[in-house]
């Protein structure tokens, strides 16, 4: 096991890294996570040996580092770093046989056990094609390749890696993860991979390690670890966290990179009847537009309910799966109240959630204009025996308008919309409403 114990790692004698401690097991993939100067790099080349850290203890399988020359080291422990190759009168395969130093017994004495660790690091990588061209010749992804491909053919017992995926397309990024998490699983390899794409970390790490400032933050499992709350600390924005359908890991997004819109105190209120995922980017655009938004009746679990707590709009809950209670509706009609337009996303309609159109009746019989996102009849959505329709019809008869775009759902109501105002800025509340227990304070 490769073990590091408070390390503090830095250059001129200033620290960049504080009091780090982790593990690396073998056959374990570790992605080390955190933003821009966060001090994954130096950490990553403390642990190399190619950076002497100032304070800290160093372990590799119950050793010190200091007990290892630099050749046993080599045998050992792989470093790939973020530089490309720059031996630019090499080929790659010449490159790659460079991995191999550490096995060899003098200066190029390449064994036929040499040429088949490079052949198979070559295959791994998708670069046995490339092998005789000259480094010149390549692209930055493509040297990437060579990077890592240099140290699997060292055929070491531990792989640090950082940014392997940097400059590659979508296609070599997940294949590289896939065939790195493969080999490390059947080859008992432990691998440390600096990454700054979240969700290949999700999706292929065993084990998450998040740095910020210098200092790791978390670790954990990718669904323990990944918790949108710290994420939105760590990397100054807004972050929505839904599962992946294949795998069940964590799947991540950015709202957006400046935040999330911000509505004045008083700009008018809109609530909108969400609920499936059809709610999202409804939510989005009004705020963009400069609606303060409210929503509900939504299920615990639910697609909008997530997006919902990750906006910190005030939005009303109900248990998972369970159908609209008296006291929510009630709580949803507190809210109702305040706004100043109701919004219907398309949403389909069941048992569950049919007192959610009701509430849009009462909102319309108490004068607030009703306003529906609609690009298919509702005798398409509704899965309550006719009971939305004729809810629906209702509500057409009353006076609601339909649009079959959300921006045309905007520019109806823009009449009443003011300018939003500019991106949040940095501890700045995303919205101001709160909720307690999963209901909305409107304001």
């Amino acid at each position: 096991m490769l073990v590091a114990e408070s390390i503090v790692a830095g250059y001129n004698q200033t620290p960049v890294v504080w009091d780090a401690s982790l593990q690396v097991a073998p056959g374990q993939v570790v992605a080390l996570l955190g933003p821009n100067g966060a001090g994954k790099s130096t950490l990553l080349r403390a642990l190399a040996r190619t950076l002497q850290p100032l304070e800290g203890r160093r372990t590799l399988d119950g050793k010190p580092y200091e007990s290892y020359s630099p050749t046993e080291f080599a045998r050992l422990v792989a470093y790939a770093p973020q530089e490309t190759p720059s031996e630019m009168g090499f080929t790659v395969a010449e490159l790659v046989m460079m991995g191999r130093y550490p096995h060899q017994k003098g200066f190029w004495s390449v064994s036929r056990a040499d040429w088949d660790a490079v052949f198979r690091a070559m295959a791994q990588t998708e670069m046995t094609h490339l092998a005789e061209r000259t480094i010149s010749q390549l692209s930055g992804g493509e040297r990437q390749r060579v990077n890592l491909a240099r140290a699997l053919a060292q055929e070491a017992r531990y792989l640090l890696l950082d940014e392997p995926t940097a400059h590659l397309d979508l296609h070599h990024q997940t294949q590289l993860m896939h065939r790195l998490r493969q080999y490390a699983h059947t080859q008992g390899v432990g691998a440390l991979v600096v990454l700054h794409d979240l969700n290949l970390a999700s999706q292929y790490a065993d084990w998450i390690v998040l740095m910020s400032q210098g200092r790791i933050v978390a670790q954990g499992s990718p669904e323990e670890a990944l918790q949108p709350a710290l994420l939105e600390q760590v990397y100054q924005t807004p972050v929505l966290r839904q599962t992946n359908p294949l795998t069940g890991r964590p799947l991540l997004f950015a709202l957006s990179p400046d935040g999330a819109p911000v509505a004045s105190p008083d700009a008018p209120h809109a609530f909108v009847v969400a609920g499936g995922g059809a709610g999202a980017a409804v939510y989005y655009a009004l705020l963009a537009a400069g609606w303060r938004v409210s929503t509900g009746v939504l299920n615990l679990l639910d697609t909008d309910e997530e997006v919902a707590r990750a906006l910190r709009l005030t939005h009303i809950t109900e248990q998972p799966f369970s159908p609209v209670s008296d006291t929510a509706y009630h709580q949803a009609r507190r809210v109702v109240e305040t706004a100043d337009a109701v919004v219907i996303a398309e949403t389909p309609f069941g048992h569950g959630n049919l007192r959610n159109l009701e509430l849009a009746l009462w909102a319309q019989a108490q004068g607030l204009p009703v306003y529906a996102l609609t690009t298919r009849p509702i005798e398409q959505r509704d899965f309550t025996g006719g009971a939305a329709t004729r809810l629906w019809n209702t509500l057409l008869e009353g006076g609601m308008q339909t649009a079959d775009s959300i921006g045309a759902i905007v520019a109806l109501i823009r009449p009443k919309t003011p300018t939003a105002n500019p991106p949040r800025s940095e501890g700045e509340p995303l919205i101001g409403l709160a909720h307690e227990e999963g209901c909305g304070n409107a304001n």
